[in-house]
């Protein structure tokens, strides 16, 4: 079972927050979105619901599904930047597609560094690029918004923080107050044998 944990606020003086998250776990795999709709305020938080009920209907499909889907919930809208993370927590292996500037760091003994392909969920949905990932127990996944520097570098030893401190703790530290902000936080546990 993955650890969890979210933080997300909206940018300095806004009430509302253009960026969403999805977390789901079921029948052994997990699917982990960050929504970040263009913009802010109210247009920009319509365009990151409706992709956000877009991969809540269609979550167990294959991401690439889950990205068109997502793209024609958003046609007529601003548009958003989506990044989709699936695991599989018995084969240890998962799959990443990204649309736009969203951010993933994983944190593992293995060279892994996904990106997001140039486009805009919504409006210009780029060829969509699914990149596969193998994983160890003990391994971080990180998904954000542009909301967050891309200069994340977490302190020696943060890395063990319980999901949820860790997610406040990149907001707090890495967070711009010129935008809204969302990051997601999972980790695959290490066994009693790795510990």
């Amino acid at each position: 079972m993955l650890e969890f944990g979210a933080a997300t606020r909206p940018k300095r003086g806004a009430t509302v927050s253009g960026d969403r998250y999805f977390v789901h776990t079921s029948n052994g795999s997990a699917l982990l979105a960050v929504i970040d709709g263009l913009g802010g305020g109210a247009a920009a938080a319509q365009a990151a619901d409706r992709a956000l009920a877009a991969i809540e209907a269609s979550h167990d499909r294959p991401l690439e599904q889950i990205m068109q889907a997502a793209h024609q919930a958003c046609l007529g809208t601003r548009g958003a930047v989506i990044g989709l993370l699936r695991l599989d927590l018995q084969q240890r292996n998962g799959c990443f597609v990204g649309v736009g500037n969203i951010g993933i760091q994983i944190i593992s003994q293995e060279a892994v560094r996904p990106i997001s392909r140039n486009g805009i969920v919504g409006y210009r949905l780029p060829t969509l690029l699914a990149q596969p990932i193998s994983y160890q127990p003990g391994d971080l996944f990180i998904l954000f918004s542009d909301g967050i520097s891309n200069r994340v570098a977490l302190h020696p030893g943060q890395h063990l923080l319980p999901a949820q401190e860790l997610a406040d703790a990149i907001m707090a530290e890495f967070g711009k107050d010129s935008d809204d902000v969302t990051v997601v936080v999972a980790r695959h546990p290490a066994s009693q044998t790795e510990l």
